[in-house]
């Protein structure tokens, strides 16, 4: 899929049919703040729906058809299905047997329909088999019987929502991987406070990152914010101590090792110099076990929450939450979009709900 902004739909639209031909079809249109009309358009046609998997296939009887290789009679038919809906298939499969009494105790019963449908829902974004277990485990509460409520529920159910409050009191200070989208996430930080009539103070210790340094310029200049450059933690305890700022301080670190304990300690030193609360910025998709390590070693060094970033560029989700599940994080905020001013949304279960139904395997959207 692509995305076209233009000054009207029409223009947009047709922005879309130059690039993608005539094959383009549009799946949604937004209105941005700037007054443009961004449209996303896709060039592949929806795929049908895909025919039910054979029960036999989830209780593991299919494997004879398997072993036999793919030029069994029949056995090709496979290469025509949608590739997310038979990883979501073959990956499912390879849960049920774990997710239906197993040494760890869990007692789900694949055969149940309900139980089904939410782990064919869940299990392809790949958020693990404890949390996958927990959450319909959460879902079975719902008073009402449909796959949006109940995936609500068990969100609901399972994770603590804490969004941020900033104020001059409590210094919110941003760690995480390079690349996660700390800088940007801090600017929609102070753009959110800014308009809610906060002034933002902008910190970032990120000096060594090629274009930091003119990044934080260009969003502090945009947004009226004031910003500085810190190259040490006794920078940052002197730019608090002289510049006295009075609405909320965001703090922008450099992305550091988990498993450098010169790196972490370097983090502790600026966290006790800006007195701030660390907030952990992980992207929603990547390598989940290396998400847990850093939710884990983070952890250690005083964070609680955090915030889960470019929802917007993928379309399995489940990396960050098992990183909060795991390291028992509160969820803060989701990130969305690239645009500063917009799109940094309060963690919600109705988010979460709403954006794993529309990415399940086989849909575009």
């Amino acid at each position: 899929m692509m995305k076209f902004i233009a000054s009207d739909l029409d223009a947009a639209k047709a922005k879309a049919q130059r690039a993608l031909g005539d094959r383009a079809v549009i799946v949604s249109v937004r209105n941005l703040p700037s007054g443009d009309i961004e449209v996303t358009a896709s060039d592949k046609p929806a795929p049908a729906a895909p025919e039910p998997a054979p029960k036999a296939q989830f209780a593991g009887a299919a494997r004879d058809a398997v072993d036999e290789g793919p030029f069994k009679m029949g056995a090709g038919a496979r290469l025509n299905e949608n590739i997310e809906t038979k990883f979501s298939a073959d990956a499912l499969s390879k849960l049920s047997a774990k997710l239906s009494g197993g040494k760890a105790g869990r007692s789900l019963d694949m055969s149940d329909a309900t139980v089904r449908a939410m782990a064919e829902i869940l299990a392809p974004h790949g958020i693990g088999e404890p949390l996958l277990a927990a959450l319909i485990e959460g879902a079975r509460s719902s008073t009402i019987d449909e796959d949006l409520y109940r995936l609500e529920t068990g969100f609901r159910e399972v994770f603590t929502y804490a969004p941020l409050l900033l104020a001059p009191t409590a210094p919110v200070m941003l760690v995480g991987p390079t690349g996660a989208g700390k800088t940007s996430t801090g600017a929609k930080l102070a753009a959110a406070a800014q308009e809610s009539g906060v002034q933002a103070t902008m910190i970032t210790a990120d000096v060594g990152r090629a274009g930091a340094i003119d990044q934080i310029k260009a969003y502090g200049e945009a947004l009226g914010a004031d910003y500085f450059i810190a190259e040490s933690p006794l920078d940052v305890a002197q730019i608090l101590r002289s510049h006295r700022p009075q609405g909320a301080v965001i703090f922008d670190t450099p992305g550091v090792s988990p498993y450098d304990s010169g790196d972490i300690a370097a983090l502790r030193s600026y966290r006790e110099a800006a007195d701030a609360e660390p907030v952990l910025v992980l992207p929603a998709s990547g390598d989940a076990d290396e998400y847990v390590d850093w939710a884990l070693a983070f952890k250690e060094i005083g964070v609680r929450r955090c915030i889960l970033t470019k929802f917007d560029a993928t379309k399995r989700v489940g990396a960050g939450l098992r990183a909060a599940f795991e390291a028992r994080l509160g969820l803060a905020h989701f990130s969305e979009t690239a645009f500063i001013s917009e799109g940094l949304l309060t963690a919600s279960p109705e988010f979460l709900a709403r954006r794993l139904i529309a990415s399940r395997p086989g849909r575009f959207g």
